[in-house]
């Protein structure tokens, strides 16, 4: 069995392969994918215009990062080790 990426719970084995152990951790999964993928296009348009603008702030580099690590978990991608 493997564990659920949203409520750590078991998914079973056997049958069609799924993320997600229920209907309910699959929508919440789904939503905060949604809210994730819209943050990280704001934050995203934020770092560009800083970029133009010849300004470099970190804090939001990490929390670029950590928001993209939590979509890509959620989104089922591989594990990248850096």
């Amino acid at each position: 069995m493997s564990q659920m990426r949203v409520c750590a719970g078991q998914i079973p084995k056997g049958g069609r392969p799924t993320r997600w152990c229920s209907q309910g951790c699959k929508r919440s999964g789904e939503d905060e994918m949604s809210r994730l993928s819209s943050l990280l296009r704001l934050f995203a348009e934020g770092r560009y215009v800083d970029q133009l603008n010849g300004r470099h702030d970190p804090p939001r580099d990490e929390v670029l990062a950590d928001m993209q690590a939590r979509y890509d978990h959620l989104a089922g991608a591989p594990l990248v080790v850096r």
